[in-house]
């Protein structure tokens, strides 16, 4: 779930930093208020929103300020907790209110208390439920689209055993890139009833949105293609907003469980996802993740939006590696392209094998197998809905690009289209997507697989 609180007024207080985290409260202003509210008024970074994306990968806190912000941090055992504080700020209700959020669905969070350490800093204290590394980075502004983010601190952390027998040495990126391998399909019970428990509390962000049904964890098995899907979009980055507050990565992670649930019922096809909660991954970071459970297909799952909303229909994407097909295509894959730049690079990996993939192409065997794929799916699709193009689209989308697996990128219809926002607000249109796609698998498979 995402916590977004937004500023309100400053309410500034007096704060001691012990053991216990007491906090101390002076009914009349001490010489440290004054000069509390002087760097308050004149010189200190505004802390505007603050935002914690909870998963069962890593657990993401953000912080938006009006200025770069510096910040430290360090952590402490028993209890497990970690101490971020920001350096030239002051208390408001936004940093306040973090005290009162509610963490019970957070698989990493506990609690956090938050305090006035000294005039110029302010001291976040997180508390964990379990062994936690993290890492940060800071993000300068961003304005693409319907994205309008400030400065960014971000601060991620995950479980600290969930990798075993993992090198200490390596940098978080490469161990995290190792527990995402292991945790692809997380069909497992209880991950999927959080996620059910996320969309439910996040009503007033996308009412009509509700999880398919969970099926049981499918183990991998010989003879069966495996298909990664990939939902587009995720966490910090919400993808392309509709007129009606339709977020991009909410429906594309409706319509990828529902193909995942279709593949996995098949005879011939398994499924695994980059994503199946509501959690921003690199690009690269998702290519990465298909090549190392050795997918067969990688699908990319979206639902965009173009500069006007009258522009409509499905379509269909590969890579190009002579330029882009058409003024759409580029725009399109410049719009994709710059999720790295909304969500933040945690998770690069330094792996030589990943960093090749993103210059390699001269695969033009796999060009070819991803082109036939993607025209089996657009025939699909146009059952279902106006085609922006009758034929599949080309140009240098960051995340087909992998060397050795038939990529493809699905555009299940504009977001920023009003005809087509409602579709996408359906149950029915978004199974009929996952239905129409599976089908289009099902016919490249009979005719590129020799299946055992």
């Amino acid at each position: 779930m995402s916590y977004e609180i937004d500023q309100q007024r400053r309410n500034l207080i007096k704060f001691g930093m012990f053991s216990g985290l007491t906090l101390l409260i002076s009914s009349k202003k001490s010489a440290a208020d004054n000069l509390i509210d002087q760097f308050a008024n004149d010189s200190t970074n505004q802390i505007i929103s603050v935002r914690i994306w909870p998963s069962d990968v890593y657990t993401r806190l953000t912080i938006e300020a009006e200025q770069g912000i510096k910040a430290k941090f360090f952590n402490l055992a028993n209890p497990n907790r970690f101490v971020i504080d920001i350096l030239n700020s002051t208390l408001n209700t936004v940093l306040k209110n973090l005290s009162n959020n509610e963490f019970s669905n957070d698989p990493i969070i506990s609690g956090i208390k938050v305090g006035q350490f000294n005039p110029t800093t302010v001291r976040i204290v997180i508390y964990a439920k379990q062994p936690v590394s993290a890492q940060t980075q800071t993000i300068d502004p961003v304005h693409l689209g319907s994205v309008n983010y400030k400065y960014r601190y971000v601060f991620d952390m995950y479980p600290a055993n969930a990798i075993t027998n993992h090198d200490e040495s390596l940098p978080l990126n490469d161990q995290l890139l190792a527990f995402l391998q292991l945790n692809a399909d997380q069909d497992k019970p209880g991950v999927e009833s959080s996620a059910k428990s996320t969309i439910a509390k996040r009503a007033q962000d996308y009412p009509e949105i509700s999880a398919p049904p969970a099926n049981p964890q499918v183990e991998p098995q010989k003879g069966k293609l495996l298909v990664m899907i990939d939902p587009g979009h995720g966490g910090e980055d919400p993808g392309a907003i509709g007129a009606q507050g339709t977020k991009e990565k909410h429906i594309v992670l409706d319509i990828g469980k529902r193909l995942r649930d279709l593949i996995n019922a098949s005879s011939n096809m398994q499924a695994q996802m980059t994503r199946t909660q509501d959690i921003f991954i690199p690009l690269g970071t998702r290519v990465a993740i298909a090549r190392k459970v050795k997918a067969d297909i990688f699908v990319s799952v979206h639902a965009d939006a173009f500069t006007s909303p009258a522009a409509r229909g499905s379509s269909v994407f590969v890579l190009s590696d002579s330029g882009a097909s058409s003024a759409f295509a580029k725009y399109m894959a410049v719009s994709q392209n710059n999720s790295d730049l909304i969500g933040g690079m945690s998770f690069q990996t330094r792996d030589s094998a990943v960093s090749r993939i993103l210059l390699d192409m001269t695969q033009s065997f796999t060009m070819r197998k991803s082109t036939k794929l993607g025209q089996s799916i657009l025939a699909q699709l146009k059952q279902i809905n106006k085609l922006h193009n009758q034929d599949i689209e080309r140009a240098g989308f960051a995340v087909l690009k992998a060397p050795d697996i038939p990529s493809i990128l699905v555009e299940s219809a504009f977001v920023s289209n009003p005809i087509e926002e409602n579709l996408l607000r359906t149950e029915e249109f978004r199974q009929k997507v996952a239905q129409q796609v599976f089908d289009g698998l099902q016919n490249y498979a009979k005719t590129n697989y020799k299946l055992a």
